[in-house]
């Protein structure tokens, strides 16, 4: 089984897949996945307080999986092994915690998934550089590149996208407007590059969390589910998509 949720913001919005609180993951196995659409959280300092969450993250019983959001420690994040994973690459962080990278295609439970973490930080202006912010939230041509090698591999085609934040169609993208004057010229603004790949793809259903909202989006007549509380099991999704406001 597969459940999909937004931003954990380590301590802060955890509690959402707390199995006191989230009550399928009282039953759930080595089998399942739950995947958090970015900002993770418990990857920032390397420390103590990471130390903490990820070994309380070890003793579930099933996997987690994130793509990253805007605010990751990615100095920390990327030093961790790069392993195969599911037919993509990841980053091995515990037995049971993985890293989905971007431009990767994974295939869990029969699904595939198209993984493009990375997202813009409004609040840049209030944070210190590789301290509380990196310029890595936003991608390289080289992890585009990377995404077009592996997408021809599937003709374009699969079933999910993961992203962290959203392409430029979407009316959620219009809430901050990017500034690139504070990134090296090797970054791309995201939301134009996952415009382009959303143009070429052909998909099922767009997960996407950053806004900090729960709600679905449609344009040309697929969904973009934005996700933050909720805790979406895929199974069920045409009956979840009736639990979302629509805007």
């Amino acid at each position: 089984m597969i459940y999909i949720t937004g931003d954990t913001h380590g301590a802060f919005d955890i509690h959402k897949i707390n199995p006191d609180e989230f009550i399928p993951g009282r039953s759930l196995t080595e089998k399942d996945y739950v995947i958090i659409c970015g900002d993770f959280g418990c990857i920032w300092d390397g420390g103590t307080n990471d130390a903490f969450w990820l070994k309380w993250l070890a003793s579930l019983k099933w996997n987690v999986l994130f793509i990253d959001g805007n605010h990751e420690n990615f100095d920390v994040l990327n030093a961790y092994p790069v392993v195969d994973f599911h037919d993509g690459k990841a980053h091995r962080i515990r037995h049971n915690i993985y890293h989905l990278m971007r431009g990767e295609v994974f295939q869990l439970d029969g699904k595939s998934f198209f993984a493009f973490g990375g997202g813009y930080s409004h609040d840049y202006q209030c944070r210190v550089e590789k301290k509380s912010w990196w310029q890595d939230e936003m991608p390289t041509q080289i992890e585009v590149d990377r995404a077009h090698d592996n997408l021809k591999k599937v003709n374009y085609k699969v079933d999910y996208v993961l992203s962290h934040d959203i392409f430029k169609s979407h009316p959620l993208s219009k809430k901050f407007e990017i500034d690139m004057k504070h990134y090296d010229n090797k970054y791309l603004n995201i939301q134009n590059v996952l415009e382009s790949l959303r143009k070429q793809l052909n998909y099922s259903c767009w997960f996407n969390g950053h806004y900090h909202v729960d709600q679905i989006h449609y344009i040309e007549d697929k969904p973009c589910i934005t996700l933050f509380d909720k805790v979406l099991f895929l199974d069920e999704l045409a009956s979840e998509m009736k639990t979302f406001s629509q805007k």
